[in-house]
């Protein structure tokens, strides 16, 4: 499976980042449109999320970052989606700055 990882920088603190991205996962339908049975496991104590669904998989963590936070996403495509790679690359890039603005 091809990753790739997307890295995005908060100037909000990791607890309310986390909080921001938790609510995106969870109402989007956006994201949703790429795998309609995405499932998310979150962990609040390591501020982090588990995706799976029957297209891909993907993990996030919030992490503090200086004054703000740092949001890293790693998602595994399968192979046949792999030219789908930079939509759902752009897509997420574009949630993340939507949601932690």
């Amino acid at each position: 499976m091809p990753k790739f990882t997307i890295d995005h920088n908060s100037t909000q603190p990791a607890p309310e980042a986390y909080k921001k991205i938790k609510e995106f996962l969870a109402t989007d339908l956006d994201i949703r449109k790429f795998d309609p049975k995405l499932s998310c496991d979150f962990n609040d104590g390591a501020m982090s999320c588990k995706m799976n669904g029957s297209q891909f998989k993907a993990d996030m963590a919030v992490a503090a970052a200086g004054n703000g936070s740092k949001v890293v996403v790693t998602v595994d495509l399968p192979l046949m989606l792999t030219p789908f790679k930079g939509k759902v690359q752009e897509t997420l890039q574009k949630k993340l700055a939507k949601y932690l603005a």
